[in-house]
């Protein structure tokens, strides 16, 4: 047994190594990066790296775990696949690690394509015309922005509003272009240099401020000037600018500028021109003063050490007041206690005869023996003052009117024969139907189409004296128009007029009729010619026209033809116009029509509430036993705001009828 035993020890030792050669010596584990040693990529590129483990036997690991890492992840960067990527240009070491041992590659990171322009240095100091006092910088670079020195690549300049000269397209030499002698020229405000080189992203500039440049011109600016005859401008007098190359203001104080004024009609006078330029280059004439005929002068700069002068057109107005004259005279009459018309028209004139536009002077009438009325008017400003409500109160026969203001020469009128008032009779009637709410005699008008009045009888013998009456037949001679019920209540029925007829029951020879008038429906304005009755007893007698609201309305103007059919050859007509005097002011009239009829215009300052009596006409009878009317054409009818209510009005047209 123990034989055995040993035996097999002897084999088991025997096959541990017992006899033979010894058992190989450890060694330290190893990295091995594949490419080995260094590389080069471009910024942007990649780059696949590999590792290899060894153990301390020298024997190659299968799937060993490896870690990547990178000294300077701003050059490049590694993934944990080893793909390692450029970032900018420099050198960065990449290190594998697994079990304690590493191994690394450097790698050199070179610039990728370019791809874009950058401006290192911005452009400062830009005054129109003149070198940059820091002119641009740019350089090439590419996506990972870095320099790109290699390659030629040009580079061109712009600006966003005016130009810019000088050398505008550059070469970049390493990657760099430096601009030397660029100029910025255009008007004054913010600018920025846009640089361009091919399919290159271009490259704004910061913006800038671009100012004036050195005054090399001479200009007036503003708007048109304007002075006025004898009267130095002051503050807001001539002035003149300096200018730069590209028509700036330039600033430059202390240079000496004079002016020079031509053309015109007449003598012209001409003082205070010199001047100096202040801070802002600009030189101020507050005394220049020029005195002559009102219009168009011409004025003419020049400037120190500039050679080309500038002209300006001054318009020249009159001057300070010095009298009073006529515009528009005195008409030759005018009845005593009715408003003048035309209204006459005073201005101010300087001492040169220049119409003075000087508003707010007082202007005030009077003449010698007589009394006047509304003898005070204000100038406007263009100097003149219009006698609108100007009427005689008191004194008849020749007068002249007298126009004067505080410390002007005063001015006298053309002579005017002024009238007696109008004191012809008032037509009367022997049988009158007239309204019940009214005594007087006259025509009646309806208020609506659908509205009823009643009248009252009065009934007088030949010589006027109330008689007494029995019944009375009522008669409306158009129906449709109007109808009237046995007891002489009238009722409208259609826009326009007709006669009713009053008749003594027992004595057909006493009879008398009213004028029926129904305006249009609604609220309309009335136009209208009165007189007390169409029946005219007497040889002379009045017509008066007015305008009449019926809803509160106000009135501003009108226009309106008035015609009468006065007698002339191969025509005959019971009555003529013989004169007329208009009783609001602002009244324009104008004979037409061989004398037979007259256009009538008024316009009102402000709107006028209630009825406006615009003018009466004096008529005289030419025979008797006739009839005819007056003819009212309203052209146009505006309210208070203007607006054209001539559709809604109505015109009432009177008969006249001469027994």
């Amino acid at each position: 047994m123990r034989f055995l035993f040993g035996l097999a020890l002897c084999a088991a030792l025997a096959a541990c190594g017992g006899g033979g050669d010894p058992a190989a010596p450890d060694v330290p584990a190893v990295v091995t990066i594949t490419p080995n040693g260094a590389a080069t990529l471009a910024s942007g590129a990649g780059l696949q790296l590999s590792a290899t483990y060894r153990d301390t036997k020298g024997r190659v690991v299968n799937n060993p775990s490896i870690t990547w890492t990178t000294a300077d992840a701003s050059v490049a960067t590694v993934a944990q696949s080893g793909l390692v990527v450029g970032v900018r240009t420099g050198t960065a070491d990449i290190t594998a690690t697994s079990a304690g041992a590493s191994s690394s590659v450097t790698v050199t990171v070179t610039p990728g394509a370019a791809v874009k322009l950058v401006v290192t240095t911005q452009p400062a100091g830009a005054a129109s015309g003149v070198l940059l006092t820091t002119q641009p910088v740019v350089e090439v670079r590419d996506n990972a922005d870095n320099l790109v020195t290699t390659g030629s690549v040009l580079v061109a300049v712009g600006v966003s509003g005016g130009t810019v000269t000088g050398t505008t397209s550059l070469t970049a030499q390493q990657g760099v272009a430096r601009f030397t002698d660029l100029t910025v020229r255009g008007t004054i405000g913010s600018r920025t240099l846009v640089f361009t080189s091919g399919a290159l992203a271009s490259a704004a500039s910061n913006s800038f401020d671009l100012s004036a440049g050195p005054a090399v011109a001479i200009g007036y600016r503003g708007t048109p000037p304007r002075l006025r005859s004898g009267i130095a401008g002051g503050a807001s007098g001539v002035a003149a600018q300096l200018l730069d190359s590209e028509g700036n203001d330039a600033a430059l104080s202390g240079r000496a500028v004079t002016v020079a004024v031509s053309g015109g009609a007449g003598t012209t006078n001409v003082s205070g021109t010199a001047a100096v330029t202040n801070a802002q280059g600009r030189a101020l004439f507050s005394a220049l003063t020029v005195t002559g005929v009102a219009g168009a002068r011409t004025l003419t700069f020049r400037a120190d050490n500039i050679t080309n002068p500038a002209t300006a057109t001054l318009t020249l107005l009159g001057g300070a007041p010095q009298r009073v004259v006529v515009e528009r005279d005195v008409p030759l009459t005018v009845e005593s206690n009715t408003i003048v018309s035309p209204a006459p028209i005073v201005r101010l004139v300087d001492s040169v005869g220049n119409a003075s536009p000087e508003s707010g002077v007082t202007i005030r009438a009077t003449s010698s023996g007589a009394t006047l009325a509304s003898a005070t008017a204000v100038t406007d400003t263009l100097g003149r003052a219009t006698f609108s409500g100007l009427s005689f109160i008191s004194g008849t026969g020749a007068r002249t009117v007298q126009f004067a203001a505080t410390g002007l020469a005063e001015v006298t009128s053309r002579s005017i024969e002024v009238t007696p008032p109008d004191v012809s009779p008032q037509p009367t009637s022997i049988l009158t139907a007239a309204s019940d709410a009214d005594t007087a005699v006259r025509n009646i008008e309806l208020g609506t189409t659908t509205s009823v009045r009643t009248p009252f009888l009065l009934a007088r013998d030949a010589q006027g004296q109330a008689m007494a009456t029995t019944g009375v037949r009522w008669v409306s001679r158009d129906p449709t128009r109007a109808t009237v019920a046995a007891d002489g209540r009238i009722t409208g029925a259609q826009p326009g007029r007709t006669f009713v007829v009053a008749q003594a029951s027992r004595n057909a020879g006493i009879a008398d009729s009213v004028l029926v008038f129904v305006p249009r429906s609604g609220t309309g304005p009335i136009v209208r010619a009165t007189l007390p009755s169409y029946r005219v007893r007497t040889d002379t007698f009045s017509i008066t026209i007015e305008i009449v609201p019926r809803d509160g309305r106000t009135l501003s103007a009108a226009d309106m033809e008035i015609a009468w059919p006065g007698s002339r050859a191969g025509v005959f007509s019971p009555f003529n116009v013989t004169g007329f005097s208009t009783l609001a002011a602002n009244v324009q009239t104008q004979f037409v029509d061989a004398q037979q009829s007259l256009r009538l215009t008024w316009a009102s300052t402000a709107p006028v509430s209630g009825a406006v009596q615009l003018i009466r006409l004096r008529c005289t009878v030419n025979q008797r036993g006739q009839g005819n009317q007056v003819v009212i054409t309203l052209n146009q009818l505006l309210q208070g705001d203007l607006s054209d209510i001539t559709a809604v009005t109505s015109v009432f047209n009177p008969v006249v009828v001469i027994p």
